[in-house]
């Protein structure tokens, strides 16, 4: 006989209680209303499996646009969100048809009468769900006529915890000849002298006298503040009795969980969480996003940073620099580092013995491939790409996740062949949906609408496998089973696990639904079978019984379980007070019914930073060429300058793509550089500013979308008219200053190198001039002007003086220089001869500053060669071991710079940060 036990959800081995511990039963199995279908369908020969969700809403979306005249209950919603509507039907359809509707008219409501129309359309034909595939069981099992042979089914929960239609199709085997057997009444499992005994008998007979809990460890309420503090003491009460006989719900964080049983040396659940950012998922949607107008760099560098990226690693890096450099999909920089990848392909090929038509051929495959994921049409996010467009982009995502799956299985990785394969049946099912409107053009929010119907609750993966003698598992407390001596339920928290839906039928329509057959629960009894859900855990086991609970998830306070206030009005008052046991009052090692797993350790010493390290000398010498930025950090702070430059410490980042000033101040120096000095540059003695204005808007309109994609992201309109302003106003501020000094513009740019101190430095300067033989330098700065003009007045800006003295020549005295700062067109400079109309700054002069930093340099160098490294916060105590150890510093303001604390990545490490207050 085939003996089937039912349940009201599928899933979960919490029936392992129903066995012996090693038995195994022929023919016994525990099934939900799907595994009941399957088994039944194999039976029979009347297979009956629900479609996927995305192939039913599209075809009932499409259903919902032949019916909509737009006079129907839903058009006016229907306007805004198409499958949001959809979606909502149909979910109330799928409720009738479990609540045992077989299609006939409905009236009552306009809404009642719009499902039934909807209901009686043949076409486009709607895939089955669940419900259908139970009618279609139902009208399988009343056509044979006979039953499915000898088979005994046995309800775990009460009839009110399944569907009518399951119901439906129990009574027709039954009319057949199955047996089916009612669930057993709840009855007390506990020894009644157990505050767990006592607690089952006063759930099951309210009109019982409260019981007092003596707290004798039988009935347990953990808390803790945080999932993972939770986690711990459900570990530790799981030690203490065999696992084998124990049985845990976990609703939600089923990791932290996991993550305790194994530090604490416990067989681990090895439960899945579903999550739709799984790496291998985010390549059909980023893919699908760039072909839409403006490609936006951040969702292409999403796509090269992903694990497993569909393009070589070599390709990957060089298009992320070209990203960090200009960021927007076919920018000049783009398209190097296309060539250049390309030329690697093929250098890469020759060395591994291919022909040169090998190589070549290569070559032309990696162009085809980045083409493939980053080029092709793009399209307005409004008006739509074709179906058939998109639907050609989800086949190439799918047969390349396939061809990923295939090739992780042959190398034996089980788990990502699976989560490749699952990524290509995403695809190939958002293609299908596609298809079906390929003759349409889909606005890219509705592409995204289909896309997250297709990956539904994403992929299931888990952070732990599970191993032997691991307890009996469920996600529902409705789902536990009688047997276990212990149970625990681990996220006794509202709003963690699923919850009862609420009827969504007015009275009217209940009443209209209830004369045609429709079986609608009557108010509350959905509840009352909640309520018998949540006592399950207690009333199921036989020696103890706990709920583990948060205080908090992430900021906020997470409530209690709704349950908690009917267990403190079953027992006596502070009865449950006595059996709740925080990790405050654990961790202190007060008497209680079990010890956490724990070890006391002493309190660590406060971090306190240190003013100076010692390292080895020959480490802190500076080598290389020097830069004016090294040169800057070296003299301000040589803490900052040593990680920074000589250890090459920086921030956890993929990519760095320029944003907000940064990325402005990158694309105009282009645009104004090109304006000088480009292909199509501008005459500047015969230019007007007007006309420089002119140009530099209409290059940045040309190039911002593929130099500066960022700035054309939908929501930065404000942002982007401001840019534009900016460097129209720059263009002819900059004309301006040529013009008036009689300077031209000779280079951009310019590679320059020299000396300084007796070491090699060099740079690239922005802008060089030139006039009857005589050269001038212009940095440009994107704002900043009181910044620069400090600089200035202090004798501190080295990076002009630097540059001046790299490009001057022989003897000759120092080229003049200055900063423009964009933002207002000032040009900031010492050397009022040189640029008339200029803003003249009252400052020492460039050789002046190359002194004074020179002096400073060296002293540093003094301090480093002793194996010395301060960290220069006004804060510490750094000076007074200097001086001891190499001396005093210079003390002039030409030789002395403030720390750059405000551009430092490593100010942690100067500062300890409690609350609001700073200490050193």
């Amino acid at each position: 006989m085939l003996d089937l036990l039912l349940t009201a959800t599928d899933g979960g081995t919490a029936w392992r209680h129903e066995l012996a511990p090693g038995e195994a039963r022929a023919g016994w199995e525990c099934v939900g209303p799907v595994g009941l279908l399957r088994r039944l369908g194999r039976i029979l020969g009347s297979p009956a499996e629900p479609a996927s969700m995305p192939d039913r809403l599209s075809a009932y979306a499409a259903r919902l646009e032949r019916h909509d005249d737009g006079a129907r209950s839903y058009s006016q919603s229907r306007r805004t969100d198409p499958y949001g509507v959809a979606s909502y039907l149909l979910s109330l359809r799928d409720r009738l048809r479990l609540a045992g509707w077989t299609g006939v008219p409905l009236a009552g409501s306009a809404r009642l009468v719009d499902i039934s129309a909807l209901e009686a359309m043949s076409t486009p034909s709607l895939p089955p769900g669940l419900p259908d595939a139970l009618h279609a069981m139902c009208a399988a099992v009343a056509e044979a006529g006979a039953g499915p042979g000898q088979i005994r089914i046995r309800l775990a929960a009460p009839r009110e915890g399944f569907s009518p239609v399951t119901l439906r199709l129990l009574d027709s085997l039954a009319r057949t000849g199955a047996e089916v057997c009612e669930a057993p009444g709840d009855a007390p499992s506990a020894p009644p002298d157990t505050d767990l005994g006592k607690l089952q008998r006063a759930l099951l007979d309210p009109a019982l006298q409260r019981p007092i809990l003596a707290g004798d460890g039988s009935f347990l309420l953990l808390e803790a503040d945080t999932p993972v503090e939770a986690a711990e003491l459900a570990a530790s009460a799981l030690r203490e009795r065999p696992l084998a006989g124990s049985t845990v719900v976990v609703p939600g964080e089923a990791c932290a969980l996991d993550a305790a049983l194994f530090r604490q040396g416990l067989p681990t659940l090895g439960l899945s969480r579903a999550s739709r950012f799984r790496p291998h998922l985010q390549a059909l949607p980023l893919r699908l996003a760039l072909a839409f107008r403006p490609r936006d760099p951040f969702r292409a560098a999403e796509l090269l940073l992903l694990r497993g990226a569909p393009l070589p690693s070599f390709a990957r890096r060089r298009l992320l620099d070209a990203l960090a450099q200009m960021p927007g999909i076919g920018s000049p920089a783009w398209r190097d580092a296309v060539a250049e990848a390309i030329a690697e392909e093929e250098r890469r090929a020759l060395e591994g013995g291919a022909s040169a038509a090998k190589a070549e051929e290569a070559g032309r495959k990696l162009a085809s491939r980045v083409a493939d994921w980053f080029g092709g049409e793009e399209y307005d996010p409004q008006t739509g790409v074709p179906g058939a467009e998109a639907a050609a982009l989800c086949a190439m995502v799918a047969q390349w996740a396939g061809a990923r799956s295939g090739g992780a299985e042959k190398d034996g990785n089980a788990v990502a062949a699976g989560l490749w394969a699952q990524a290509a049946a995403v695809a190939r099912t958002l293609e299908r949906v596609l298809v079906g409107r390929a003759g349409e053009r889909i606005p890219q929010p509705l592409v995204a609408q289909l896309h997250d119907l297709a990956v539904g609750g994403g992929a299931a993966l888990s952070e732990f496998e599970g191993e032997a003698g691991r307890p009996a598992v469920c996600q529902r407390p409705d789902a536990v089973l009688p047997g276990a001596a212990t149970t625990l339920w681990f996220g006794f928290v509202q709003d963690v696990g699923p919850s009862a839906n609420p009827e969504p039928w007015t009275d009217a329509e209940q009443r209209a639904l209830a004369g045609s057959g429709v079986h609608i629960l009557p108010p509350g009894e959905t509840r009352r079978f909640e309520a018998w859900g949540w006592r399950r855990p207690l009333l199921a086991a036989r020696e103890r019984a706990v709920l583990v609970r948060w205080r908090l998830c992430g900021a906020e306070h997470a409530p209690a379980h709704a349950f908690l206030d009917e267990l403190r009005t079953r027992a006596a008052p502070g009865s449950v007070d006595r059996c709740t046991l925080g990790s405050e009052r654990l961790l202190r090692r007060a008497p209680g019914p079990f010890a956490p797993a724990a070890e006391d350790l002493p309190p660590a010493a406060a971090i306190m930073p240190r003013p100076v390290w010692r390292a080895l000398a020959e480490t802190l010498r500076p080598s290389g060429a020097l830069s004016s930025s090294r040169l800057e950090a070296l003299l301000g702070c040589p803490f900052q300058w040593a990680l920074s430059y000589q250890a090459r410490l920086r921030r956890g980042k993929g990519v760095d793509l320029p944003a907000d000033n940064r990325l402005l101040g990158d694309f105009a120096h282009r645009i104004l550089q090109d304006m000088l000095v480009g292909e199509d540059r501008l005459d500047v003695a015969r230019t007007s500013e007007d006309d420089a204005t002119a140009w530099a808007l209409q290059a940045f309109d040309a190039r911002v979308a593929a130099e500066a994609a960022p700035l054309v992201r939908p929501g930065r309109e404000v942002e982007r008219d401001a840019a534009r302003t900016l460097v129209g106003g720059a263009a002819a501020a900059l004309l301006r200053h040529v013009k008036a000094g009689g300077w031209t513009a000779r280079a951009t740019e310019e590679e320059v190198s020299g000396t300084f101190a007796g070491k090699l430095v060099d740079g690239r300067i922005d802008l060089v001039l030139e006039k009857a033989g005589k050269q001038a330098v212009v940095d440009f700065k994107l704002s900043g002007g009181k910044y620069r003009r400090d600089e200035l007045e202090q004798g501190h800006a080295l990076q002009l003086a630097l540059y001046a003295a790299m490009l001057k020549k022989g003897g000759d005295a120092l080229p003049p220089s200055g900063y423009l700062t964009l933002d207002d067109g000032q040009l900031l400079t010492v050397h009022p001869q040189a640029f008339p109309g200029a803003t003249v700054i009252d400052g020492p002069s460039p050789e002046d500053t190359l002194g004074g930093a020179e002096r400073m340099f060296k002293a540093w160098e003094k301090v480093l060669a002793s194996g010395l490294l301060p960290m220069c916060s006004d804060d510490l105590p750094w000076e007074e071991p200097i001086a001891e150890a190499a001396g005093p510093l210079p003390q002039d303001d030409l030789a002395r710079r403030d720390p750059p604390c405000h551009f430092c990545d490593f100010t942690t490490l100067c500062h300890t940060t409690l609350g609001t207050e700073v200490s050193p």
